[in-house]
């Protein structure tokens, strides 16, 4: 909320830090090098400060615990900046990070950056801001290109697309059958491939954890009640 932030004297930053098991070893990016530098950072600002780590986490996507927390207060405004020493302590993707900006822009806190330089509060900040923004529009597009020139292909290859096929009734209550008889998974499974009968998904051969699914399915619960 603005007004928390009104009552501070002070900006208070949440300084991110964060770094992989296999980077402390290689990278040599430490978490008390970057607490030290985000420190010096703050206190030539002028800021208070409160650092919020994750250790052994990869920046693939935003689900971390010290992240997590932190964006949560910043929304609350019980501070008013997040601060980290690269893009990469964030995210490792560009369309979350714009999502980040988008965030911080709407619930009305900052992001610094120390590399590349950032801040959202200036004019650079701002520009770089729309930059990252279109260039995580154009990557979902390009995503997305992606995907239905590869489900065309698969279409012109035989494939099928779309949600899987659903069994036959009468596939579920013979597998429910021979599993009562004692049937063992992979002798279902041999006995249905045999016979020709497709998988959900269309697959001519079944496998052992493809009958165990069947069997797990709301198909199998309900006509196992019915019985």
């Amino acid at each position: 909320m603005p007004s928390l932030r009104k009552s501070r004297k002070r900006p208070l930053a949440l300084a991110y830090v964060r770094v992989s098991t296999a980077e402390q070893a290689t990278e040599g990016a430490s978490l008390d090098a970057q607490r030290s530098a985000l420190e010096a950072e703050t206190k030539r600002r002028g800021w208070d400060m409160e650092v919020v780590a994750d250790e052994g986490y990869s920046a693939k996507d935003l689900k971390r615990p010290g992240l997590t927390d932190a964006l949560d207060r910043l929304d609350r405004g019980e501070a008013d900046a997040l601060i980290a020493i690269r893009l990469d302590r964030v995210s490792r993707s560009v369309a979350d990070f714009a999502g980040l900006l988008s965030r911080a822009k709407r619930k009305q806190w900052r992001m610094v950056l120390l590399s590349p330089n950032l801040d959202t509060e200036d004019a650079a900040g701002k520009f770089t801001a729309h930059v990252l923004a279109a260039a995580a529009e154009y990557e979902r597009d390009l995503i997305g290109a992606r995907t239905r020139e590869g489900m065309a292909q698969r279409r012109a290859d035989g494939v099928h697309v779309g949600r899987p096929r659903a069994l036959s009734e009468a596939v579920v209550s013979r597998i429910l059958t021979e599993r009562a008889q004692g049937g063992t998974l992979r002798s279902i499974a041999e006995g249905l491939t045999a016979d020709g009968i497709p998988t959900a998904r269309g697959a001519s051969s079944w496998s052992t954890s493809t009958v165990q699914g069947v069997l797990a399915s709301s198909t199998a619960r309900r006509l196992s009640i019915a019985r």
